[in-house]
């Protein structure tokens, strides 16, 4: 009896992670979500002050945004990072939310925290 406690100890304590891990990967992950916005919305994105796609193939997908002290951060490849102004397209997503266009953070062509075109979601 007493092993069966523990184990449910153990799959109760496991199962929040799963979650978390699960709803994580929905937002700001490389190619995850790209493919539903891409033909309307991604495909027509500019950079800011230049004339370069904001997306190149799987660039661009849904994520999260949040206020730091003085600052937003957007949700990248699982990890917090500044948002830089001067990388915000002036237009809003078909679904109200935060998109990022970004490389992966492990192409060794960029910085991991390089950043294309972030688009904010609407004010509330």
């Amino acid at each position: 009896m007493k092993t069966i406690g523990t184990l449910l100890i153990v799959l109760a304590a496991l199962c929040p992670r799963m979650d978390v891990s699960a709803q994580e990967h929905e937002h700001g992950y490389h190619g995850v979500g790209h493919e539903k916005w891409h033909g309307e919305f991604y495909s027509k994105l500019m950079q800011p002050g230049s004339k370069q796609p904001c997306c190149n193939l799987a660039d661009c997908r849904p994520t999260s945004i949040r206020t730091v002290d003085d600052h937003y951060e957007i949700q990248k490849d699982g990890r917090w990072i500044p948002v830089d102004p001067s990388k915000i397209v002036k237009t809003t997503a078909p679904d109200g939310g935060a998109h990022i266009c970004a490389p992966t953070a492990m192409d060794p062509r960029y910085g991991p925290d390089m950043v294309f075109c972030i688009i904010m979601p609407m004010e509330t």
